[in-house]
């Protein structure tokens, strides 16, 4: 099925709600390279890579993962400089920061299925 696509604002707001969330109370801090990735990561509009890619993705299977998400955690992988997908998985689940970055909801699981509209075609984008 074809994912969920956001626009750059509604990824933003994204984040700054899941850092109040998870870092407002003091229990987790930033240190200064942090800072740098959170500014990388705001300014950097992403939204555009599901029109890019729309060809590549079928109506059929499982609902997939917003490709903006899925590259800007590929990105940051590579900011931070971790050479595998494994390992950085395991980071993903380890520290919020790196899970908000890259636009998933920390200690969240994914869902399997999710409601859909359907175009004529029996295919249709999904906008929140």
């Amino acid at each position: 099925m074809l994912p969920v696509v956001r626009s750059h604002e509604q990824y933003q707001s994204f984040v700054q709600q899941q850092l109040r969330i998870h870092y407002a109370n003091g229990s987790l801090l930033f240190v200064s390279k942090d800072w740098s990735l959170v500014k990388k990561f705001w300014i950097t509009d992403l939204s555009g890579t599901f029109y890019l890619l729309q060809e590549t993705f079928s109506c059929r299977g499982p609902r997939s993962i917003d490709p903006a998400d899925l590259l800007r955690s590929y990105l940051l992988m590579l900011q931070v400089g971790e050479p595998s997908i494994t390992e950085w998985v395991n980071q993903l689940r380890r520290c919020p920061l790196y899970a908000i970055l890259s636009g998933f909801e920390y200690g969240k699981k994914r869902q399997a299925s999710v409601r859909s509209t359907t175009s004529s075609s029996g295919c249709g984008l999904i906008t929140p």
